[in-house]
């Protein structure tokens, strides 16, 4: 089984974390197992590179939020490639967004443009703090795999997909935008 990046750091699992801490335990691994100090040893060269990598990995995704948010949720078995679906009811709000997209392609309208654009932003905003807001709930925690945690990070999960599929739609208007 591939290592638990906040056991490889032996920091607690959360969504806000010491990254000043994060970068000097990084920092102090590299150093332990550089690959340089075992040129002449190809079995702990071996391991040293195997442990570089794993820092190295476990360091860039944990030193940011997004791929930190990304990687608790996966580790609790909530993303999964094609099996992430993005709320029925979420999906019938962004209707009139989707349709105002296809609408200006077809009839370029600045306004309309500009007001769709503000919409999106409000939404990806909205669901910016709310997942920031259950983040931190899950922080304060003590027990990572209760059901009250199981609840929030279902929340934040719903909440990411959504914010996926927000973005999704600003890098379609902006695409369209740009022609």
């Amino acid at each position: 089984m591939v290592a638990d990046f906040f056991d490889f750091y032996e920091i607690p699992q959360k969504f806000f974390i010491d990254e000043e801490a994060l970068k000097s335990k990084f920092l102090t691994k590299a150093k332990q197992n550089h690959p340089d100090f075992y040129v002449n040893d190809q079995e702990k060269y071996a391991a040293a590179m195997e442990q570089t990598s794993l820092n190295n990995q476990a360091f860039k995704v944990l030193s940011k939020f997004d791929s930190r948010l990304d990687y608790i949720l996966k580790r609790h078995g909530l993303l999964e490639e094609s099996k992430n679906e993005i709320p029925q009811d979420f999906l019938v709000e962004m209707m009139d967004i989707n349709e105002t997209i296809m609408d200006l392609q077809f009839d370029f309208d600045l306004e309309k443009m500009k007001e769709v654009k503000s919409k999106i932003q409000a939404i990806g905003e909205d669901l910016e703090y709310q997942i920031q807001s259950f983040s931190i709930e899950f922080d304060r925690l003590k027990d990572n795999s209760s059901q009250e945690s199981k609840a929030i990070l279902e929340q934040i999960r719903n909440r990411y997909l959504k914010q996926k599929y927000v973005l999704r739609l600003r890098e379609s208007l902006d695409k369209f935008a740009s022609l």
